[in-house]
């Protein structure tokens, strides 16, 4: 089997799991990366073997042994990476979120599509054990018609700053709350839904927490909660936050102060939650209760290799991408009408 050749632009946290996922994959190597940053760059180089390394991507994107790129930049340079990396031929994997609107994704999107290329948008939580097994049991009919679903993701105290600032600057992040973690919560149950089309959307969004943060511009939102429509007629309700003043019934995280991130799904025979995995079946009338053991969504070891192996089976024509350009599309449209709903003040049609 021909390897292909990967670059890695961004060698931050992001780009070395994807390093670490390339040692043990039957189908990539890691060929070359990029990053502004000397040392972190050559400390990359060391750890992971890397036969070239650039200090712009623009040398990467123009080495033709590069058959394509993964892209672990801050958010506002998604969307020119991955366009000069489209328009060098190279296909394309990027982070979340895939760019910082709508309307910059859909150019990625016709541009793909125009040079036969793969796009492929970062959501490695698509991949986890809980995940695939939550996806296995949908699949099988176990909650029927799917009508309803929350999608939740709140901290209490947990504003990222990012190097230089950059999570809370709206110019380079695109958003706060909402563009960070929310889009991973919502994303999880869309995905489980099966990616309706959405149609629209009604929105709160808000700026709180100034007070948390100091030194840096902070002009995006601590929280945004929303109602989703799609076309089959089911809905969505995502709630998301950085710093909500949480009760005491949420437990302490690691980093972040009281934390909850979880996912339902509700159907007419059953109803999914995703953490712990269980699903809550109609059985002739009676309501039960069914631990699901083959699945846990903490255990994300696996799911970046998962992840990298069905990019890479895309390329070479053996799969559907998971995680496609045109869902990315659909969910940067969901994360657009979010803003735009709560800024009007009222429900906003995705046409």
């Amino acid at each position: 089997m021909k390897k292909f050749n990967i670059g890695i632009i961004g060698t931050g946290w992001p780009g070395q799991q994807h390093a670490i996922a390339l040692r043990g994959s039957a189908r990539g190597q890691l060929h070359a990366c990029a990053d502004l940053d000397e040392e972190r760059r050559h400390a990359f180089v060391k750890e992971f073997g890397a036969i070239k390394a650039a200090a712009d991507y623009a040398e990467l994107l123009g080495d033709p042994q590069v058959d394509a790129v993964m892209i672990c930049l801050p958010n506002y340079l998604h969307f020119p990476a991955s366009l000069a990396a489209l328009e060098a031929g190279k296909h394309v994997f990027c982070e979340k979120p895939p760019t910082l609107n709508a309307a910059e994704m859909t150019v990625l999107r016709d541009e793909a599509q125009k040079r036969g290329l793969i796009y492929f948008f970062g959501r490695q939580f698509r991949f986890t054990p809980g995940m695939i097994s939550a996806k296995r049991l949908i699949n099988d009919g176990r909650l029927g018609k799917i009508y309803h679903a929350r999608a939740i993701w709140i901290r209490s105290r947990g504003i990222p700053p990012g190097i230089g600032g950059w999570f809370t600057d709206k110019k380079r992040a695109g958003g706060g709350a909402l563009i960070d973690i929310g889009v991973h919560a919502l994303d999880s149950v869309w995905y489980l839904m099966g990616t309706p089309r959405p149609i629209s959307v009604s929105a709160g969004v808000f700026r709180n927490f100034e007070h948390f943060v100091s030194g840096n511009v902070f002009d995006v939102e601590d929280a945004a909660f929303a109602f989703i429509r799609f076309d089959n007629g089911a809905v969505v309700q995502l709630e998301t936050c950085w710093a909500g003043n949480l009760p005491d019934d949420i437990p302490e995280g690691k980093y972040f102060g009281r934390e909850t991130n979880n996912s339902l799904v509700f159907g007419t025979k059953g109803t999914l939650r995703l953490k712990p995995l269980t699903l809550f079946e109609d059985q002739n009338g009676a309501l039960v209760t069914v631990p699901i053991t083959n699945g846990n969504t903490q255990d994300t070891g696996d799911s970046f290799a998962a992840q990298l192996e069905n990019f890479l089976a895309a390329i070479s024509g053996d799969a559907q991408p998971i995680n496609s350009v045109d869902q990315a599309v659909e969910l940067m449209e969901m994360i657009d009408a979010i803003y735009s709903s709560g800024t009007l003040g009222r429900e906003v049609p995705i046409t």
